[in-house]
C-alpha cells in the first residue's frame, strides 16, 4: 500500500493555507481562483494528513504549474517530483505543449528539467505576492518553461 494517495480536489481553503505556510504568497481563501482549472492534493494514506499540494493554472493566457507546496516537514523526499507528474500528465492528457511556472525556488525546477526563460521573452504569468514575507527581501522569481512530450 502506498504511503500517500493524491486526488483531485476543489477544497481550496486548505490548499490556500499550505501555501501561504509555505511562503508563496497565496491569500487564504475558500474561493478557488478562477485561473486555476485543476487542484490535486497528496493526503498520507494512514491519517488523511495534507502532504502536498499543486495547481495548473491559466496565467497570461498560457498554461501553468500554479503553485506547489510540500509541508515544510517533509520535504526533500519527492513529493514535489510526485506532483509536478500529476500535473504533467494532465497537461498532456489535454494536448498541452509546454507548461511555464513563476518560481521563488529556481534551482529546484532547473534540476526537475524545467528551463530558465529571460523575462522580456516569457509571458506575463509573474505572481506579485504583496502580502508575502519574503518581498523585496530573499525573493528573486524567475520564469521557466517546460516542453512537454
Amino acid at each position: 500500500m502506498s504511503e500517500y494517495i493524491i486526488r483531485e480536489t476543489t477544497d481550496f481553503l486548505s490548499l490556500s493555507t499550505l501555501f501561504r505556510e509555505s511562503k508563496l504568497g497565496v491569500s487564504i481563501e475558500e474561493r478557488m481562483p478562477d485561473s486555476i482549472l485543476k487542484l490535486w492534493r497528496m493526503d498520507n494514506s494512514v491519517n488523511g494528513n495534507l502532504m502536498a499540494a499543486v495547481s495548473l493554472e491559466i496565467r497570461g493566457g498560457v498554461y501553468c504549474l500554479g503553485d506547489l507546496a510540500v509541508r515544510n516537514d517533509i520535504q526533500s523526499k519527492g513529493y514535489g517530483k510526485i506532483m509536478q507528474s500529476v500535473v504533467f500528465d494532465e497537461a498532456k492528457r489535454l494536448g498541452i505543449k509546454e507548461l511555464w511556472v513563476c518560481a521563488k525556488k529556481p534551482e529546484y525546477y532547473v534540476r526537475c528539467g524545467w528551463q530558465k526563460t529571460r523575462w522580456e521573452e516569457a509571458p506575463n504569468i509573474a505572481v506579485y505576492c504583496s502580502n508575502c514575507d519574503m518581498r523585496d527581501l530573499s525573493c528573486h522569481p524567475e520564469i521557466l518553461k517546460y516542453t512537454l512530450e
